[in-house]
């Protein structure tokens, strides 16, 4: 998923942030597979999901400001 997604990550910013949000939420529902608390996989997909779209649309909804090119100083006595 990650290496899918790696394409747009300049165009969605906060799409990082999304899969860190995942890789966490999945190494807690690993480690909680050896317990008594277990998430069902269909909570899980949705969590995965809405999390993931979550990060796309605020990404188009506050989109990454540019960075406005600087004009090089032009050397004095020239």
């Amino acid at each position: 998923l990650y290496f899918a997604l790696a394409g747009v990550m300049d165009k969605f910013h906060y799409l990082k942030i999304g899969l860190v949000v995942v890789l966490t939420f999945v190494g807690v529902k690993m480690i909680l597979a050896h317990t008594a608390l277990k998430i069902d996989t269909l909570v899980s997909l949705g969590v995965i999901v809405l999390i993931l779209a979550t990060s796309v649309v605020m990404s188009l909804l506050w989109p990454k400001k540019a960075l406005l090119p600087t004009v090089a100083a032009k050397p004095s006595g020239a």
